[in-house]
């Protein structure tokens, strides 16, 4: 919705830097309709109560994002120790290596991983194979 649509429908005059905010909040609201948004903004817009929550749930989706990056970064840390277990594990035919790869990422990626590597297949690696094709 751009500005000019807003003051349209809400019949309110507002300057680019309020406006800006107004589209935030316009863009958090999902899939509401532009005419439904602007209503209730005319009703509740200048509630302390609404800017109030709006900021707090501005706050905690920041806190979110960094939350979901941090478990990003886990996972790839995950990912590329379970890799680098799978590779001794080959090397060295230790079960306990591949047995915490499988820990780390799951008997699936990990014999995936196996396969995309060219790394040998063991036997338990078969039969996680065929259990996969046979469903």
């Amino acid at each position: 919705m751009t500005q000019q649509e807003f003051e349209d429908r809400t019949g309110k005059t507002v300057s680019s830097g309020k406006y800006a905010l107004i589209e935030a909040m316009y863009m958090a609201a999902g899939n509401m309709d532009k005419d439904q948004f602007c209503a209730e903004y005319k009703k509740h817009g200048a509630s302390v109560l609404v800017a109030e929550y709006y900021r707090r749930i501005t706050v905690l989706n920041g806190v979110l994002e960094e939350r979901n990056n941090e478990l990003d970064d886990a996972r790839q840390k995950r990912t590329s120790l379970a890799e680098f277990l799978l590779g001794k594990a080959t090397a060295y035919n230790d079960t306990d290596f591949y047995r915490e790869a499988v820990r780390l990422i799951g008997r699936k990626a990990a014999v995936l991983y196996k396969v995309k590597s060219g790394l040998p297949l063991w036997e338990e690696d078969v039969v996680c194979l065929e259990e996969v094709l046979a469903d």
